[in-house]
Parts: structure tokens; sequence; C-alpha cells
């Protein structure tokens, strides 16, 4: 059922040709404690970032980081070794993790771009204590999609520079609902 949904994975992207599914994947969760858990993290990271950056600039933030992170899963799991501890990425994945993981890595942005070490403090202990989550239960949690999550927030953060103000294309970029 995930995969008819969505779900993103290696063979499913380069077997398939399913591209879209590095988005679709975001929107997809393995049952209720996944869910809740996530919904929980976005409760409370999502205001943080569009208090800093804007709501519209939140979204792009967001599902650019969920691209990103799966886009290096997948990567990785098609072309490279597994690391030890860290899992392959071969398999198949869903969640907003990478989503999240993005959200923290444009706090930390923050923190970077306007010298706010609590911003920097908070984002970079928040990634550590998803490290060692995905250490410890590497099994189920894809560590590359964080990994990849965290750089395309931070990435996208800083194309979207906190100290600017949202424009009308930040604004196109998001749905409203």
């Amino acid at each position: 059922a995930l995969i008819l949904f969505g779900a993103t994975g290696p063979a499913i992207v380069f077997g398939a040709g399913h591209w879209y599914t590095l988005l679709s994947a975001s929107w997809l969760h393995g049952g209720a404690l996944h869910i809740i858990l996530n919904m929980m993290a976005v409760r409370q990271l999502g205001p943080a970032v569009a208090d800093l950056y804007g709501p519209a600039r939140m979204v792009i933030i967001y599902v650019v980081s969920g691209i990103i992170g799966f886009s290096l899963s997948v990567f990785w799991g098609a072309f490279m070794p597994p690391i030890p501890l860290l899992g392959s990425g071969a398999g198949i994945t869903i969640g907003a993790s990478a989503c999240i993981t993005g959200l923290l890595g444009a706090i930390y942005y923050y923190g970077h771009r306007t010298g706010s070490s609590m911003a920097r403090s908070y984002a970079g202990n928040a990634i550590l204590m998803v490290l060692v989550q995905g250490i410890f239960l590497g099994g189920i949690i894809n560590n590359y999609a964080h990994a990849g999550g965290f750089g395309g927030g931070y990435l996208a953060a800083k194309i979207l520079d906190p100290l600017k103000p949202e424009r009308g294309d930040h604004k196109i970029g998001r749905v409203h609902v």
C-alpha cells in the first residue's frame, strides 16, 4: 500500500522511474505512533521557523528539505556502500523526518546568520539527538534522509536569507489552505 501511495527508495526511483516519490514520501507515515511523533515535532518547529523566516518560506524550506533528504537517501542506497551504525538507505522509506530535520537546519542557519548562539545550540542539540536515535534505531530510521533534510533546510534557509523580508514569489511557493 505504501508503494502505491508514494513511498520512495532506490528501486522505486531508479527501477520504476517514479521520481515524484521524492516528494510524496514525506506525506506518508507507517502508523499512528509515527505520525503522532512527526506531528509533535512539526508543531514545535514549524511555528518557530515561520516566525524566523515567514510562513511562505517555512513551507518552501519544509518541502525542499524533504525532497533533498529523500534524494540523498535514494542516491546513497543505490550507489554507495552501507556505513556501519548508519545503515544503507536502500530500503523503502516514508515520513516527515527529512522535512523536520530541514526545519532544524533552518534554525541552525538562522543562528549562524544572526549570531544567535541560542538558535545554533538548540538546533545543534536537537540534531545530535536525532543522530543518536538514528544510531540506536538504525533499522527503522533513515539516517541519510535526516542528513539530507538537515542540509537541504540549511541550504534553503541560506538562499531565503532570514534577514530579508518575504517577497511575493515566496508566497506563490506555498499553498493557502
